[in-house]
């Protein structure tokens, strides 16, 4: 893949990155973790009657989701391919100086030293942002956990708001910092915010049509108890009539 001989949008200085690989995991791993567990303790007022089964049935849709577009994102960044806006710092290709400005160069060979292969390699695949595919994901998926399984009663009215704003924040801080960092193109962040919104929106469809199917499946236990109840006053009540 060419690049443009002194192309401004190319041509910053690799700073690192505020919300690094290992960060980015470890939020993506815990943020859900810890959105289901504290939903389940205020639903059910104890630890010890936490839904075990409901709490990893959503953290498993949840992990195979977030997998899912993290592949994707992963498959587009080596197919289309494209240089990030340090790529001239970290491959400090061979026919950068003396080139005409503004002239397309396609054969080049990187002679940089001072970075690692895979950062040279990593150079130049900016497109789709997986920082902001990922977060959005999980950021999204928390959020929706937050409105749809805790009460208004139970955290008061601005409680579920705030938190659900501290889920959203992360998306937005992991994308835009992504940009300020000199990582990615804003184009690059908002096809992975697409991309992150298309797989939530598939994943929260599919955890509730399953949500309500398991529903459905429950026996009726509650109106066979009170009907049995009902049936034994009125035996009661028929054998104090005949004694």
């Amino acid at each position: 893949m060419g690049y443009t001989c002194q192309d401004p949008s190319i041509s910053h200085k690799y700073r690192g990155e505020v919300i690094t690989p290992v960060m980015l995991g470890v939020g993506c791993f815990l943020l859900p973790l810890l959105v289901l567990v504290f939903t389940e303790i205020l639903i059910k007022d104890s630890v010890k009657r936490m839904d075990v089964w409901n709490l990893w049935f959503l953290y498993k849709e949840c992990l195979v989701g977030g997998i899912l577009v993290l592949v994707l994102t992963e498959m587009a960044k080596v197919i289309v391919g494209e240089h990030r806006p340090h790529f001239l710092d970290v491959c400090e290709p061979d026919t950068a100086v003396g080139c005409s400005p503004g002239s397309f160069i396609e054969d080049y060979r990187c002679t940089s030293t001072k970075y690692k292969g895979y950062f040279v390699v990593d150079s130049s695949r900016s497109f789709p942002s997986g920082h902001s595919s990922t977060s959005v994901f999980v950021g999204i998926f928390s959020a929706y956990i937050i409105h749809s399984r805790l009460l208004t009663s139970r955290t008061g009215y601005l409680a579920k708001p705030f938190l659900i704003s501290l889920c959203l924040s992360w998306s937005l801080i992991c994308s835009l910092t992504r940009i300020t960092d000199r990582r990615h193109h804003w184009w690059d962040v908002l096809a992975g915010v697409f991309l992150g919104l298309v797989g939530v929106t598939y994943t929260i469809c599919l955890v509730r049509k399953k949500m309500d199917s398991y529903e459905d499946d429950e026996p009726p236990t509650k109106i066979t108890t009170s009907t049995t109840t009902l049936l034994d006053v009125k035996n009661k009540d028929a054998t104090s009539v005949i004694i």
